[in-house]
């Protein structure tokens, strides 16, 4: 018998959106305690830009 769960769809192997977002405003917040206000932007738009990706690949299936 076997107890091995596969995952249904291809994002059910990624932690949850809200993990995403959080983990990025992190990484902003950190490069902005050092000063790095062009880091803190780029990880902004980093994580913006996989949202629409995921969200693109999300509807095609």
């Amino acid at each position: 018998m076997n107890h091995h769960h596969q995952p249904s769809r291809w994002h059910d192997r990624f932690p949850p959106r809200g993990a995403w977002r959080v983990c990025g405003a992190f990484i902003a917040f950190a490069l902005l305690a050092e000063r790095s206000l062009a880091g803190a932007v780029a990880v902004l738009v980093a994580f913006a830009v996989a949202e629409v990706v995921y969200d693109a690949a999300d509807r095609e299936r």
